[in-house]
């Protein structure tokens, strides 16, 4: 009993169970008060491997010894699953470096429980079996041939922010307006026309990481605060267009780093809700805001998790109701889906999940095999955390939907610390191609693939290219759109250079780095001229 009552508190502490998994977590507590973790009388016949399986697979999926080197188990991820078992062998103040509102959060979410939830012999086993079997040294990421120069576009550099450090934290284009935001961490807005021009700017009270057009009006999200973690100071507000002068009305607050939204009619009654992304650190919530009319919000929390980076709305099942698909990071590394059941309920799957060190960080549903069923476009590379090592296992991959959302894998292009992937068909031949950007790219080997373009010449088989810019920006942010509205899809760049890098690399972002690149796209229709634009 005291063996599965641990589980249990492994399970809760990490947001895997609900209320009534509490609620017997407190009748068995109760009952053991004064006794003993479970130790060799309980747990003697268990190998390390079979304590890993038992602990590791109860949040996520299990991370086999050769996905990271010794060291890196050893020193970076092994100490931060003994904080959240209890065990703290270093004696550091784990809440050093955090605000009283955060502390207490993580106190109250029992985050770093303050007793033992596993025996530390039991977690010495588990920790000589990783250092056992893992390999000294991970093998280097294959690196595929790379055309220098981009095929079909050509690189046009606004003055935007021209002589400021890239900051860049939006880019996004709204073609019911036909029009292009750019924000960054000094907290401004840009509006730009299809010559790149800055027409109109908008102040909000931290870096905006999202932008819809509603009806007029535009929603800005705000994340709050860019760095880990778990202040609520994130904002949802909204401005209309038409005025000058305009000061943003607050919508939503007290969010957890937001750091995307979507809009959709979830509960049907013809009013749009509004779904945010929670991120957070080691706690976040993905949330669905019910429209009650009058500019009224209803809170409800579809998934107390961290790590909620992306959804899209989406009739999966099609059953006639909007469902929800959902990236979650930060050790989860799943792709859900929230079936929409009618009368706000929902029912959760996974369509694919990783081990925690896969860094899942973005994804989209498009159909590449043309049999009317979305597939999963995925980028693996989220590198910020406790295992900052080059990975071969990082990269571009795609799932294809069998037709009952059963996905599998049929492609895989290695790219390290790739951050986000886009599906379009740049080149009007029929196919998708992938337009990819890295934010932890192997600096020392292969820097130039910061950026990275997937043309699709048949099916499955992609020619990589790049330009020849690539290096000079830190590419944070990654848009498509025919900004200069000629009739084919335009690629965005925005570049954020705070972030490790070489001394010298952060120099040249610092001194040469632009904010905003633009791949202008120079297929066009046969018959049309391309209009030349030509930015100072």
């Amino acid at each position: 009993m005291r063996f599965r009552y641990l589980l249990l508190c492994l399970a809760i502490i990490t947001g895997c169970t609900g209320n009534s998994d509490k609620n017997r977590l407190e009748e068995e507590r109760v009952s053991l008060q004064g006794a003993m973790l479970p130790d060799t009388t309980e747990t003697l016949h268990l190998t390390g491997e079979q304590l890993a399986q038992a602990y590791c697979r109860t949040c996520h999926a299990f991370p086999e010894p050769e996905l990271l080197d010794k060291a890196t188990w050893q020193h970076g991820v092994l100490p931060q699953m003994a904080l959240r078992l209890g065990i703290n062998k270093t004696g550091n103040n784990i809440y050093m470096d955090k605000t009283l509102e955060e502390i207490t959060a993580l106190l109250q979410a029992g985050i770093f429980p303050d007793i033992p939830l596993i025996a530390e012999r039991d977690f010495d086993k588990i920790e000589a079996y990783y250092l056992l079997n893992a390999p000294e040294q991970l093998p280097l990421p294959a690196s595929p041939d790379l055309q220098p120069e981009l095929g079909g576009f050509s690189v046009v550099t606004p003055d935007l922010n021209k002589g400021k450090y890239a900051l860049t934290t939006l880019v996004k284009y709204e073609p019911a307006t036909q029009t292009l935001w750019v924000g960054d961490l000094r907290n401004w807005i840009f509006k730009l026309n299809k010559q790149l021009q800055v027409i109109d700017s908008v102040q909000v009270e931290s870096a905006p990481v999202d932008l819809i057009q509603d009806k007029g009006a535009y929603k800005v999200l705000s994340i709050g605060v860019m760095d880990p973690s778990e202040q609520r100071k994130g904002k949802l507000v909204q401005f209309y267009d038409s005025k000058k002068g305009k000061v943003p009305e607050t919508l939503l607050e007290g969010l957890q780093r937001p750091v995307a939204m979507v809009m959709a009619d979830l509960d049907e009654d013809k009013l749009q809700d509004i779904i945010v992304c929670n991120y957070g650190n080691n706690m976040g919530q993905l949330v669905w805001y019910q429209n009650i009319g009058q500019g009224k919000y209803r809170s409800n929390i579809l998934k107390d998790l961290p790590g909620a980076r992306k959804a899209e709305v989406v009739d999966l099942d099609r059953d006639g109701r909007q469902d929800l698909v959902v990236l979650f990071a930060q050790g989860t590394e799943t792709i859900k889906v929230f079936y929409n059941k009618g009368r706000g309920k929902f029912e959760e799957k996974n369509l694919v999940q990783f081990p925690p060190v896969y860094g899942l960080s973005y994804f989209e549903l498009a159909d590449f095999n043309k049999d009317g069923f979305p597939d999963l476009l995925v980028s693996n590379g989220d590198n910020a955390d406790h295992s900052p090592v080059l990975k071969p296992y990082h990269g571009i991959r795609i799932f294809l939907n069998d037709g009952k959302n059963k996905f599998s894998e049929a492609y895989f292009y290695p790219m390290p610390g790739a951050s986000k992937v886009l599906a379009r068909d740049f080149d009007q031949d029929g196919d998708l191609d992938i337009a990819a950007i890295s934010f932890f790219p192997d600096f020392k080997r292969a820097p130039e693939k910061g950026f990275v373009y997937l043309q699709q010449e048949k099916s499955f088989t992609f020619t990589a290219s790049t330009f020849s810019q690539s290096q000079l920006g830190h590419w944070l942010t990654m848009e498509a759109g025919d900004y200069d509205q000629d009739g084919d899809e335009d690629i965005i760049l925005g570049s954020f250079i705070y972030t490790p890098a070489p001394p010298a690399v952060q120099e040249k972002w610092k001194k040469e780095g632009p904010g905003l690149v633009v791949l202008q796209n120079q297929k066009v229709k046969k018959g049309e001229k391309i209009a030349t634009l030509k930015v100072k």
